[in-house]
């Protein structure tokens, strides 16, 4: 694959990439600086071929590290900008929104609840590790966090009104 390959790879797909990279980490510099590098490792590996399947995984891949690599309050922050579908300018995490948001989670969740989402977006868990640490399924994990968002989203409705 050569240069001009790659050129003409960037130019039929770099505005769909970013907007799936954009979709994906709700911030244009960091989705735009995301799909840059995935290009650049095309220059510095050297592929035989490329298909636009390797460039949208590749650029889902690297969202997804960038993402992981987010601070605990942030990644908090970027869950809830998914969940509302809102873009991450249009939303504002204030300290006393996070006193909260605590206020919430340690009243109105139940202990296994609470558990479960203090592991996960304080400790950085995954549903695997999780399950493991309190002897439950993941799938009893996906259920405690989704009813945790759930509670959440209303009472923070409720909160904004």
């Amino acid at each position: 694959m050569t240069i001009n390959d790659i050129e003409q790879l960037f130019r039929n797909h770099f505005k769909a990439l970013l907007t799936l990279a954009n979709r994906l980490v709700h911030d244009e510099e960091s989705a735009r600086d995301i799909v840059h590098d995935v290009f650049a490792s095309l220059l510095s590996d050297s592929p035989e071929s490329i298909t636009s399947a390797y460039l949208y995984n590749g650029v889902r891949y690297a969202c997804l590290n960038y993402i992981r690599s987010l601070s605990v309050r942030r990644r908090l922050y970027h869950l809830y900008a998914y969940e509302l579908n809102e873009s991450e300018n249009e939303i504002r995490v204030e300290d006393e929104d996070v006193a909260w948001l605590n206020n919430v989670i340690k009243n109105d969740l139940s202990e296994q609840c609470q558990k479960v989402v203090r592991l996960r977006f304080t400790g950085g868990l995954t549903y695997g590790e999780i399950a493991e640490e309190l002897a439950i399924s993941e799938i009893a994990v996906y259920k405690h966090l989704r009813h945790a968002l759930d509670v959440l989203r209303k009472k923070f409705n409720e909160y904004e009104r």
